[in-house]
């Protein structure tokens, strides 16, 4: 696993350039659920995202590569999809099948409406939690967690604090099963909420945490969930000029880019919660998620 140490002290984990299906947390977890979608010989994907998820590209990029059908259930602007760069270009030119819907809430009617026409059909379809919010997903982070902490390890180098972008949470929640099967009681993971308000995100994050402790055997130490929802700028998707500054300026003062969606948000947050708490000299690690397409698309 490829990281950056930005000093002494902050050390930054690049899943940005993981190098499968785009990059990003969302094609690790990708890579793994994959494995359990051809295992089981589905021949037809479908799950859900923004006109710029980077899960919806790397589920695209997964099906174009296997032949595998697939249905992106889509929520934002449709004209914005079509026009766009980044994630949305490259879904148009993967071949997925896009159905929009006008509000969220028409989400799930309309999955299990693509999932009832695939197997009239006969397909045998997989249904994808939007996110990738599955065991096979967490199971991704839980073995991430245990390759960089060791690799950290050996350069005598521990953190106390892992920060990083909480969406869906399940990355968060793999993180932290990741710590308790490698007995580290140490280390606090806190999630920058890029969307969700603190009660309910930290609910979600909980459960899935002990269900994936429970499900892969791992003895739960019932660490704490700690999700920040003081960097929201609004809600999901929304920013002021202070964070767009801060992406604008991220590839010539880090060396990474950062997006107003995702990785700036919690960096940001990062950086915010890191000088009011008084942490500067405390071993931080800062788990970049990808959103190098997010990057591209933005309008800065």
């Amino acid at each position: 696993m490829y990281y950056n140490k930005l000093s002494d002290n902050l050390v930054v984990i690049r899943d940005d350039i993981y190098p499968l299906l785009g990059g990003g947390n969302k094609a690790r977890k990708m890579h793994y659920i994959g494995r359990y979608i051809i295992a089981n010989q589905h021949d037809a994907i479908v799950t859900t995202g923004g006109i710029q998820s980077n899960h919806c590209r790397a589920v695209a990029v997964f099906a174009a590569r296997n032949k595998i059908k697939c249905t992106l259930v889509l929520h934002g602007s449709k004209s914005k999809f079509y026009n766009g760069g980044g994630n949305s270009k490259i879904i148009r030119l993967s071949g997925a099948e896009c159905v929009f819907v006008d509000n969220p809430s028409q989400i799930a009617e309309t999955m299990d409406s693509e999932m009832k026409r695939y197997t009239k059909n006969g397909y045998s379809p997989y249904y994808l939690w939007g996110g990738g919010h599955t065991m096979d997903g967490g199971l991704a982070f839980i073995e991430a967690a245990e390759q960089i902490l060791t690799e950290l390890n050996d350069i005598n180098w521990s953190p106390e604090y892992i920060f990083l972008a909480s969406g869906t949470g399940s990355t968060q929640s793999g993180i932290m099963a990741g710590l308790d099967k490698l007995k580290n009681h140490n280390t606090q993971v806190i999630g920058i909420s890029v969307g969700r308000k603190k009660k309910f995100a930290t609910k979600v994050i909980e459960l899935f945490y002990k269900e994936l402790c429970k499900y892969y055997k791992i003895e739960c130490s019932n660490r704490p969930t700690i999700v920040l929802d003081e960097y929201l700028f609004g809600g999901y998707g929304m920013f002021n000029n202070e964070l767009m500054d801060l992406c604008r300026n991220s590839i010539k003062n880090y060396g990474f880019t950062l997006d107003t969606c995702y990785t700036g948000k919690a960096f940001y947050g990062m950086l915010d919660y890191i000088k009011h708490n008084n942490l500067k000299n405390s071993n931080i690690l800062f788990w970049h998620t990808g959103g190098v397409f997010n990057f591209l698309a933005e309008d800065f």
